[in-house]
Order: C-alpha cells, then structure tokens, then sequence
C-alpha cells in the first residue's frame, strides 16, 4: 500500500510536538489514540512512545521528563476513564507550573451528539488544572489549535495544556498543509522602573527583612542573585512549603529551609522579621488548618515586597506593599543595585544581620555533623530511623562520581532530604506542590530518561504512596530505567498519622474508636518481591548497620543503567534529633520546632 499524497490530521501534530524538540509521548494504548500512537513508529516524526499500566504514571512520566529536560511534556490518554485518571498528576503539574500537552482521543465527531460509550465533556471534566484546554471541532483546526498550544506552553505561568481529539480527525487530511511551526515570544520582561524603585525603597529601610524564595526562583536559576541579596541585606532566606525545587542551596549559611505548614509555625518563624521579600512563591497557602482569628498566614505587620512573573501570585491573599512584575533573572539584579545605592541601606546593620546568621548556621553545623555521625553509621541497630535514610545517603553521595537528582515523596521526613543531601542545582531535587500522592514512581521514569545516563536518579517515597502506582516499576523495567527505590515501608500513613495528631492538638478532638485505617497493617508489604514480578532486582533492609552498604549496592546497579528497588523497613515512630527546620528563632523549644515540622500536607 503506498503512502497518502496528502499528510494526515496526525501527521501536522506530529510537526508540531518536533519543532518543540519533544521526544517522548507517555500513555497507556485506547483504540481512539492508535493513529497518534502509530505516528511515532515513523522514524522522521521524531517522537518514541513508551507505554505505561495506568494514565496517571503517564502524565506523572511526561511531568518528570519536562522538568529535566526543559521542554514540554507529551502524554496520550484515552476518553473519560483516562482523563479522569491523570487528574491527581494534572493537578500536581499545574500547581508545580510544568508544562504538558495532553492529548486525549475523543470518540468520532459525528457520534458525540448520541452520547456514546465512554464520551463526556473532557475539557470541563480536564480544564480547571489546565492553562488551556480545548477540543477539536474540525480537522482543519488542527494547526491553529497546535499553535495555540504551545504558545501557551512555552509562555508563563508555565502549566498544562489538554486537547481533545475525536479519533476521526487524526485520518483525515487538513486543506493548510503547511509544515507546523511554533510561535516563541520572548517573555524574559524587566519589571517597571517605578516598581523596581519601590521594592529597593521598602527593603532598603527595613530594620529586620526576610526573603521567602519560591519555585519561581529555580525556575529562573536565580540561586547566585537570591545570594547576593541575602548578603546584602543580612536576610535569612525560607522556601515556600512543599516547593517542587530546591530554591536556595541548603549548604549556605541564609538558608533556613521551607516554611512549616502549620499556621502557628509560621508565625514563629516570621513573627521577629518587619518585611519580607517574596520572590518567585507560588503557593501561598501550604497549611493543614487555617483559623481566623489567629490572622493571616503571613504574620499581618510584615511590609510585603513580591517579585514574580506572574501576575495572579502578586498580593494573590494578602496586600502587597509593593509589587512587581518581571522575570526574575533580569529583574532581581536591578532591585539589588537599587537597593545597594539606596542611602537608607545601613550596611553596619546588614553586616551585624550577616554575623548572626553565621554564628546560628555554625552551631547548627555542629550538631548536625554529630547528629549524622551516630544516625549514618550506627554500630548496632535493631530498628531504622526514617531520618536515618537521607543521612546515609549523604554520605554515601561524598565518595560519587556522578551528581545526585533526588525525587522526595516522604513528606515526614522531607526537612532531613533537604538538609542532609547537597544539591548542585535548584532541579537536583524535585517534588511537587499540589500534595497529590502518587507523583514519585511515576515522575522517576521521565526524569530518568531525561538525565539517567548524566545523573544518579534516586527516589525516596513512603510505603503508602509507593502502593499507589508500583505498576510504574513495569515501565522503568521494560526501558532500563536506572533509578534507585528507597522505599520508607513502616506499614502506616505516616503524614496521615501525623495529620491527625495536629487536628487533635488544635481542636481537642479525637477519633471515636482507634485510627486503624491509617496503618497499612496486614498484610505486610515486600517491595523487593513485588518489583521481582516486574523482573526488578531489589533488597529488604533492617538494620541500620547494613544501610549503608545497600544504598551502595543500589547506586551500582544504577550506575550499570538498571534500576533497583529497596524496601527500608524504618521505625513506625522517629523523628529527627536535631533541628531541621533551621528555625531563626533562638531559645525556640525543640519539641515545639519537632512537632510543627513533623506536620505534613493533608
């Protein structure tokens, strides 16, 4: 059979996802999607297909593969039961601002009307996590609608975008024929004169500022300004809860970790501060409980200056005293000169700011080196403390020849991840700020295709949300994905447990009956058998005294391109014994400062 003089409605697609640079569509196989699916056997279209047991691993791959890569992330589902499947992973992309295009096959255009089988409204059902969402009406819409699409991809706020598809369109052939071209504007703005003025104004006469750092930082690569404005100013520098990178580098002495996601927690963190900076924050409101009457999450007297390029994030919940819109990049250095050459700028009290951040950072960095001298090494052990994990693999990374990328999914124990490990980049550490459970397996298997051959790909997760989508490890084994499983299996929900101890301290309420559907329970999990169905290698660990040796053992089946699962069989209690929030507040008691920390998203 010869091929057709005139190129399909799949065909232009395809055109379009290449002059993206995309080179991977995830998906799970629905019959609507085969002449998409198809078009990636054409070795000219530019695009592999890896398949994938469930939606939602597809679209939590195509999350990990944009954020390592840079470009857009392309997955392929099928109809309602597929859209309604990727919504957990959606959602996460969206609030972690990765762009995605989705492509969904629809049932024929003429048979929509009748109300067939599996057919909905998919863009309602798909669009509130979607910056655009749009379904097809005609074939020769095709290239306006590609158009479209990743002109709102490559644009920021940078988040998903969902096509709908009626599979009949895909065989049909659009009247333009022209090759697909993508529109770039050029977004790298500088904020407003008079803005910038302002925001140099405000933190130039701050007597104690503070800088919240978000995702639009790292986004950015902004870690050597963020410095030069910590020095310069003599500010301590937070991370916005649960961020999706690491906007700060955690081995310099202004970093003092992310917010707590407690109300009260913040509040002690910022209470002494008079302004505070926010730069690049995207999620604003990371708490379990809100009470009215303690005020607003941000202590209510901080002057507010907010820097982002995006304007719904400036004064999104509480007044801005100054805000700016601009890239960051660009617009960063020009309010840090401005503030530099401000006469009310005192440098003696920013150098008296600075000494005593360096003096804080430097007890902190004795007890932490001898709170992981006893946790990395222990002698004997007969149980695994769940902090214990990221401390050995700190310093097993020390004798790596390879960098790190870690992909965090244990929350109760994310202060050590981000402590205890060093980070050579904002995107070295990767997580997600919509809360979603069941992102990590799923996204390990894009970023391992994405950076497994430059980088060591390790992923920490729970027990519980590794049960989510152990299916993931099918495709990780079909492609050789490297990557390392450190499984935290303590046969519980660990920030669910936790939760309800913070529901029960700040309303005095307790369950009826024991909280036994929080605990996994019987029957036990063994994920090194289950990823052996998949015909993956792995370990079981109990004793702490051989966790060290595992994770290397790991680490070298990883660096030979294959991936290995261990199931760590940590303590169902533990926590840190030593400040992890690096709180700015001396004298602060440490079970307060445990007991905020240890509180995770809902």
């Amino acid at each position: 059979m010869h091929p057709p003089t005139t190129r399909l409605g799949r065909d232009i697609i395809f055109d379009y996802l290449r002059d993206a640079g995309i080179e991977y569509a995830f998906g799970v196989p629905g019959t609507h999607e085969i002449p998409l699916i198809d078009g990636t056997t054409i070795p000219e279209n530019g695009v592999s297909y890896v398949p994938c047991l469930h939606e939602n691993i597809a679209l939590g791959a195509a999350m990990g593969y944009a954020r390592m890569s840079g470009r857009p992330g392309a997955a392929v589902v099928h109809i309602t039961p597929g859209t309604a499947n990727i919504i957990g992973n959606l959602f996460n992309a969206y609030r972690s601002n990765i762009p995605l295009i989705v492509f969904c096959g629809q049932q024929h255009s003429d048979l929509l009307i009748q109300e067939p089988i599996l057919a909905s409204d998919l863009v309602r059902t798909a669009g509130q996590y979607a910056k655009w969402a749009h379904e097809i009406r005609s074939v020769d819409e095709i290239p306006i609608v590609m158009q479209r699409a990743f002109k709102q991809l490559l644009t920021p706020p940078f988040r998903p975008v969902f096509i709908s598809i009626p599979w009949n369109f895909l065989l049909e052939s659009p009247t333009m024929q022209e090759p697909g071209r993508v529109t770039r504007i050029a977004h790298a703005v500088t904020g407003d004169p008079d803005g910038i003025a302002a925001a140099a104004d405000q933190l130039a006469r701050a007597e104690k500022p503070v800088i919240l750092v978000g995702d639009g930082v790292g986004e950015a690569d902004a870690w050597p300004e963020i410095e030069r404005l910590s020095h310069l100013l003599g500010a301590a520098v937070y991370s916005e809860n649960q961020a999706s990178r690491m906007n700060y580098p955690n081995d310099l002495p202004h970093w003092q970790g992310e917010l707590v996601p407690t109300q009260d927690g913040v509040h002690m963190q910022l209470g002494d501060f008079d302004t505070i900076f926010q730069i690049g924050v995207n999620s604003q409101a990371q708490i379990l409980v809100f009470q009215w009457q303690k005020g607003p999450i941000l202590p209510a007297h901080l002057k507010q200056v907010v820097l982002h390029n995006d304007s719904w994030e400036i004064g999104k919940n509480s007044y801005a005293d100054v805000g700016v819109l601009g890239d960051i990049k660009r617009t960063l250095p020009l309010i840090i000169d401005a503030i530099a050459e401000h006469d009310s700028h005192d440098e003696t009290a920013a150098a008296q700011r600075n000494r005593a951040i360096l003096a804080l950072d430097a007890r902190r960095t004795d007890a932490f080196a001898t709170a992981a001298a006893l946790d990395s090494a222990p002698e004997q052990a007969a149980t695994i403390p769940d902090y214990q994990v990221p401390m050995v693999l700190a310093e097993v990374q020390k004798t790596l020849t390879k960098p790190l990328t870690v992909i965090n999914e244990d929350f109760a124990i994310l202060p050590v991840v981000q402590k205890a490990i060093q980070y050579d980049s904002p995107d070295a550490y990767f997580c997600t700020s919509g809360g979603a459970l069941g992102f990590s397996l799923p996204a390990s298997l894009g970023i391992a295709l994405a950076i497994g051959k430059e980088r060591l790909v390790v992923n920490i997760v729970g027990d519980g949300s590794a049960l989510f989508h152990t299916n993931a490890w099918w495709t990780a084994r079909k492609f050789d994905l490297p990557v390392l499983y450190l499984v935290m299996n303590n046969h519980e929900y660990k920030t669910l447990m936790t939760g309800l101890a913070a529901i029960e301290q700040i309303y005095g309420w307790q369950p009826t009956h024991d909280a036994w559907y929080l605990r996994l329970g019987q029957p036990n999990q063994d994920f090194a058998r289950i990823a052996e169905t998949f015909g993956i290698d792995g370990e079981v660990v109990t004793e702490g005294k051989k966790l060290r040796a595992a994770i290397e053992r790991g680490l070298e089946v990883v660096e030979n391109g294959d991936p290995y699962i261990i199931d760590i069989r940590i303590a169902s209690a533990s926590a840190p014994p030593i400040d992890m929030l690096l709180a700015e507040k001396p004298g602060v008691d440490a079970a307060v400062i445990e007991q905020q920390q240890a509180m995770g998203p809902p």
